[in-house]
């Protein structure tokens, strides 16, 4: 049984040979990956040649987008059966731990492909039912996007949040949703989209790519506007009236986050949904976001993995978007491969690349 793994020492992805898992056991059940996302942590865990390996071994088995089914259950489970088709759970939260899991500091946690736990990159695993939500019917050929799409969803409810409770109830209703702003052309990016457009609020990309690219047509048959970075200016009177409420930054880079924070109007909130693992210092003109920040009474927040609502949301929103958006949501999947063909896409990002999912079944 083989696994894709990254091995400590090394930026180079690497196939492992490792035995069966054995019959669940009571409370637990016996997953086999159909369809797995490659997705940029999966490529920084790599570069960084450090990855964070279970205790006392010196590879850590990569993969936390998955599609799964359920091959068999152990005693006690309920609410599962063989045949199932599941998504995991990426955190788990370490013994005595009452914090939601995806508000765990670093140390307080692991996650299955990322932080000392194994991932579904290896056909068959096991796991415990809390950590599965159950696929609905009508998305299984899209259900391995939940996981990113997840992201975004916490962004935009922790933003919703965080908005009614400064500005009322009333703030961010059908009737006045926010403007979002998205940057990054990466599947986080596009997830952003896509939360955005499934809760009825008008959204924008601003990207490098020139308008006639296979991304930003996508992202305008997603319902999204497009706009080349170069293209973004606002005049300074112009932000209240035509800025946005909701910027959700997905790139990590400081330059692109200062650029879209300006274009923020007041009572804004700025959501940080890319980073670097490794980061290194650059100079920008930091000074500026915070005065504009200041005066505008703008919130930034930090987000990272995903609460058991924000897994419902993608899930019903796949099923909404399917109705009227199923071949646009297809399209960002631009890549699938077998295993033995996976670990270029490991390395490596196709020109106009979005999605690339492993096919196991």
């Amino acid at each position: 049984m083989f696994a894709i793994a990254a091995p400590t020492g090394s930026t180079r992805p690497v196939t492992v040979d490792i035995g069966p898992p054995g019959a669940p056991a009571a409370g637990e059940v016996l997953c086999r990956t159909l369809e797995l996302g490659v997705c940029g942590t999966d490529r920084e865990i790599l570069l960084s040649a450090k990855p964070w390996t279970p205790e006392g071994e010196d590879k850590l088995i990569l993969g936390h987008e998955c599609l799964a089914r359920i091959e068999a259950v152990g005693a006690s489970v309920t609410g599962f059966q063989a045949g199932d088709l599941v998504v995991p759970v990426v955190r788990r939260p370490l013994a005595g731990q009452t914090r939601r899991a995806d508000l765990l500091p670093f140390g307080a946690f692991v996650e299955r492909g990322i932080v000392r736990e194994h991932g579904f990159s290896q056909p068959l695993w096991l796991d415990q039912p809390e950590h599965l939500f159950r696929v609905p019917a009508d998305i299984v050929d899209l259900a391995v996007l939940t996981e990113p799409l997840t992201c975004a969803e916490k962004a935009c409810n922790e933003a919703l949040l965080l908005s009614r409770a400064r500005l009322g109830d009333d703030a961010w209703t059908a009737a006045k949703p926010p403007r979002v702003l998205v940057t990054g052309m990466g599947p986080i990016g596009f997830a952003g989209v896509l939360a955005a457009v499934a809760r009825g609020w008008p959204v924008t990309m601003i990207g490098r790519d020139e308008p006639d690219t296979f991304r930003a047509q996508l992202d305008q048959r997603l319902g999204g506007e497009y706009l080349p970075l170069d293209d973004h200016e606002l005049k300074q009177g112009d932000i209240e009236n035509n800025g946005y409420d909701l910027f959700l930054e997905c790139t990590g880079s400081e330059a692109v986050l200062i650029t879209g924070a300006n274009l923020v109007r007041s009572c804004g909130v700025i959501v940080w949904l890319g980073s670097n693992r490794m980061p290194h210092p650059t100079t920008h003109n930091i000074q500026k976001m915070i005065r504009e920040g200041l005066l505008r009474n703008h919130i930034h927040v930090g987000s990272v993995n995903a609460a058991p609502r924000d897994f419902h949301d993608a899930l019903a929103h796949l099923s909404l978007l399917a109705k009227n958006r199923r071949a646009e949501l297809a399209a960002l999947i631009t890549a699938r491969v077998s295993p033995d063909k996976a670990l270029w896409h490991y390395e490596h990002r196709e020109p106009q690349g979005i999605k690339t999912v492993v096919m196991y079944s």
